[in-house]
């Protein structure tokens, strides 16, 4: 039930926050503000930290929330790679400026700019001519991401195209006073940036004579100290009604920053670091997050486990990990561990160094360790044109020699690869959308347990997410009911009621309403606390043709849990197809006030809202789309049209392909006297994918269309 998890957890994992999480990310309030302010006054802003420490964490969550309401144009944050190395297309490619440029075309992608010939200062001047009535003066502000994909080296081919790139970047400098700059990218990656540096200081320094804007500005972004630790470990958790003991998060975060050692001659010490890595901290919280025994119990550093239960779970990611970089590389994980921990341990028991090679590092294909590197288990340094790899953190010293002894020349002890390991290993691939390699560790778990049992009973659940994604929906199906029989077996209720409404909702969007909704009232009966599956079941009814049952649901659970934002979002549409539009207001204002409340956004609501059991971003967008269209028609009713037509426009723009949007919105163009222009959207959302109308959505349209004419 990967994705279940996934939905409902109040910490993000090993991915960086992006910016409808602001309301989950703690923690950096104050390197926020310092960074938002730097990017306001200076004409070129570098931040800088090493791998892993969140720097997009704090740019996507912190920086752009925080400049919400500054008066200036913020550009979406922007990366650029580039072709790769293996571009056949660079074969006899000659440097050409702007639309030529492939850098510059990757910028404009990320700003959704529709003419992707334009040049760097075309596009920029564009997007300022749009945005003139709202200030001249205001400063518009670039940021660029990972600016170290743009700076590693390539084929020697490539160099004219970045100096090309970084020459237009300097000429919107020039030709824009009011353009501020924010480049982020790894500490290693600076001296690559140096000669760059001096081509965009040189455009902007007569400017920045004449003006209050500092030239440059350098902003070290480094791991969490220990006291803002706590408060990102604390701080999701409150914002979801939980506490911690006291002292279990700063009883987890000293664990976090020492490290027990041991060296070739047996003897022990002990390593304290100052700060903490933001991904141990996050394997650590979703750790204490899903070992929790109640919901609303006080968090306890026990839940994990007995004493080391930081290591443990440490340990835990690391078999995961080399699980699956052995099996994408054809190696034995076992062989990889042993590997690992002789050539990144030494006999004093610190962090070994090694040197890149040409295509073996320390006897290893350096593929391998690129990919140990993407997974924070190696981190690089570029060094003179190299790289020199080591382990991450000094963290991980103690999961690496509880499992493997470094200085018997051979793989040394080793403990055994089981199928719950190839379960997390499937999972971990699952989350990262590696669908065939989390296949591939599914089968292999079960190959290991056949028997019925928890492990085997999680398997079958992800393969059900797995054959989901790929549109094999009766193999979908036959997982979840073999998961929800082993639930039942071994007395699981409550994970049995999570499988039944997995497939109650895979059945609802796969239009079987009627087999959705018994399968939804079984979930139900397991879990009558739960919001979300009731408001499913609720759902589901709705869609049966059964509103006021639905109806009902919703609010017998809007009178345990008045803030439900799924049950309040569904009631609120299931008033407007009622006509009980000023109900339906009433709701929307309380579904905004409970995500406000709650530290989230729209996002969320709308991920309440959503049948599916899974929630992309933008799947997210369209909820909200739909949500937006929805109140528009029940203000339209209501005579209020202004915010009817702005709260319309606003959900047509996010979602121009969403059925259910242009359904909504045709009822409010309808209402407005425009009936050519209904039926016109009408026909538009039978034909719209993004999402597609649902079966009985679709019978609502074709019986209004013909009810006009439109359709015969």
């Amino acid at each position: 039930m990967v994705t279940q998890l996934r939905t409902d957890l109040p910490y993000v994992g090993l991915r960086p926050f992006d910016v409808h999480e602001a309301g989950s990310f703690f923690g950096r309030d104050a390197e926020a503000r310092s960074l938002s302010a730097a990017w306001l006054r200076s004409r070129l802003v570098i931040a800088h930290g090493p791998a892993g420490a969140g720097k997009t964490s704090l740019l996507q969550a912190g920086v752009l929330p925080d400049l919400a309401g500054a008066d200036a144009d913020v550009l979406p944050v922007g990366r650029i790679t580039g072709p790769g190395p293996t571009a056949a297309s660079l074969d006899g490619l000659e440097p050409m400026v702007g639309p030529g440029n492939p850098f510059t075309r990757a910028l404009l992608r990320c700003w959704s700019h529709d003419d992707e010939s334009s040049s760097l200062l075309e596009a920029l001047r564009e997007r300022a001519e749009r945005r003139r009535p709202r200030g001249a003066s205001r400063p518009v502000l670039l940021a660029i991401d990972q600016f170290e994909e743009f700076l590693t080296p390539r084929l020697p081919r490539l160099a004219p195209l970045r100096s090309q790139f970084v020459e237009a970047l300097a000429l919107a400098t020039t030709a824009l006073p009011n353009l501020r700059i924010l480049l982020v990218l790894r500490s290693d990656h600076r001296t690559a940036l140096l000669p760059y540096r001096r081509t965009l200081l040189a455009a902007g320094v007569d400017q920045a004579n004449h003006e209050s804007a500092v030239p440059v500005t350098e902003v070290a972004v480094a791991p969490l100290s220990p006291e803002c630790a706590v408060t990102a470990l604390v701080e999701p958790l409150r914002a979801a009604g939980i506490r911690f003991a006291p002292g279990a998060a700063a009883a987890c975060v000293d664990d976090l920053t020492t490290s027990r050692t041991v060296d070739a001659t047996g003897a022990e010490s002990l390593l304290v670091a100052e700060t903490v890595q933001p991904v141990f901290l996050q394997l650590v919280a979703t750790a204490l997050w899903r070992s929790r025994p109640v919901a609303d119990a006080p968090v306890t550093a026990s839940w994990l486990g007995p004493v080391g239960n930081v290591t443990a779970v440490l340990e835990d990611y690391l078999t995961r990990t080399l699980v699956t970089t052995a099996h994408e590389h054809d190696l034995d994980e076992d062989e990889l561990r042993a590997w690992l921990t002789r050539t990144f341990v030494t006999e004093r028991g610190r962090r070994g160094v090694v040197d890149e090679g040409l295509t073996m590092t320390a006897g290893m294909p350096t593929t391998v360790l690129d990919a140990l590197t993407e997974r924070y288990v190696l981190r690089c340094e570029h060094l003179s044109g190299s790289r020199r790899f080591e382990l991450f953190d000094d963290r991980l010293l103690e999961p690496l020699q509880r499992t493997s002894n470094p200085w018997t020349g051979g793989s040394g002890p080793v403990a055994e690869i089981g199928a719950d390991d190839y379960l997390r290993a499937a999972q971990v691939s699952f989350a990262d959308g590696d669908l065939a390699t989390a296949c591939a560790h599914a089968e292999e778990a079960l190959r290991r347990d056949p028997a019925p049992s928890l492990t085997r009973a999680g398997t079958q659940a992800l393969r059900a997410q797995l054959f989901q994604a790929e549109g094999r929906l009766d193999q979908a199906e036959a997982c979840h009911r073999e998961a929800a029989e082993i639930y039942e077996s071994l007395s699981d209720t409550e994970a049995s009621g999570r499988v039944l409404a997995a497939l109650g909702r895979l059945l609802l969007d796969a239009g079987q309403v009627g087999r959705a909704v018994e399968e939804l009232q079984a979930a139900g009966e397991r879990l009558p606390g739960d919001a979300d599956v009731q408001s499913d079941l609720a759902h589901a009814l709705w869609r049966a043709g059964q509103p006021w049952a639905a109806a009902a649901i919703f609010s017998a659970v809007l009178t345990i849990a008045p803030d439900a934002v799924s049950a309040l979002a569904g009631r609120a549409q299931l008033r407007v197809d009622l006509a009980d539009n000023t109900g339906a207001i009433e709701d929307f204002d309380r579904l905004a006030r409970a995500s406000s409340a709650g530290g989230s956004s729209a996002a969320a609501a709308s991920a309440g809202f959503a049948t599916s059991s899974s929630v992309a971003a933008s799947s997210i967008t369209a909820g909200v789309a739909e949500l937006r269209a929805a109140r528009a028609l029940a203000l339209a009713r209501l005579g209020r049209v202004t915010e009817a037509s702005g709260e319309s426009t606003t959900a047509l723009r996010d979602a121009p392909d969403s059925g259910p949007v242009l359904w909504r919105v045709a009822e409010v163009i309808r209402t407005a006297g425009d009936e050519h222009g209904a039926d016109d959207l009408l026909l538009r959302s039978l034909g719209a994918s993004a999402p597609a109308l649902a079966p009985d959505q679709r019978a609502q349209v074709s019986r209004l269309l013909r009810r006009s004419g439109a359709l015969t």
